[in-house]
């Protein structure tokens, strides 16, 4: 963690920006509250992003691009692209749960406000690349007789809608007797092993089967 010192006006904005769009969604979001949260005139804001819109894409953007550098590390390995598609799974349950819940309450925002930002940020810079990758591992273990004839779309769509709505929940059930039952110590484990017994019991073939 830095020094409160060395961090940049421009990164004690976007931290600053992080928490208001969190907790007001875009159109709701004052640059006021930004500046007053990150301790910095209005105009370093301006300086920096020239307007509340570009601050809040270059906010989208970081989420996305860090979400697809760490998909694309996992999609991008040799070997059996069963395994390969398993370890992008892996690895998105892995980083979602890991996220700032400021993130998601934003992510959340957005598609509640009709997803504008995400389709203009999110669409070509994440999902289209992610879809293709998946779409070819899948297409290649169902073409070496690994996996059952399932739409590659579908397919990640409803794994990816799942690990999603996992994390979601935690924020309405914070404090209470359900959190402490689903979000209990070694809780991330056993949410992957039994994802996994589900998805490969689902999915892969067994001998004889066609």
């Amino acid at each position: 963690m830095k020094k409160e010192d060395s961090i940049t006006s421009e990164e004690k904005v976007l931290a600053a920006a992080l928490e208001e769009f969190a907790a007001n969604g875009y159109a709701g979001a004052r640059v006021d509250s930004i500046a007053e949260k990150a301790k910095v005139n209005k105009a370093m804001i301006y300086y920096h992003f020239k307007s509340k819109e570009m601050l809040y894409e270059r906010i989208l953007k970081d989420i996305t691009d860090n979400i697809y550098k760490q998909v694309h590390e996992a999609a991008v390995g040799e070997g059996d692209p069963l395994e390969v598609f398993y370890s992008v799974i892996n690895r998105y349950l892995k980083m979602l749960s890991s996220f700032d819940g400021k993130i998601i309450q934003i992510m959340l925002r957005e598609i509640a406000s009709g997803g504008n930002h995400f389709r203009k940020i999110a669409i070509p810079n994440l999902a289209v690349p992610v879809f293709s990758l998946v779409e070819l591992l899948i297409r290649s273990a169902k073409e070496q007789g690994k996996i059952r004839d399932v739409n590659p779309y579908y397919t990640f769509m409803q794994i990816l809608g799942g690990i999603i709505f996992f994390n979601i929940i935690r924020i309405p059930i914070e404090g209470s007797d359900l959190e402490k039952a689903i979000f209990k110590e070694g809780y991330l484990d056993e949410y992957s092993e039994n994802l996994f017994k589900i998805l490969k019991n689902g999915l892969e073939l067994r001998d004889g089967e066609l």
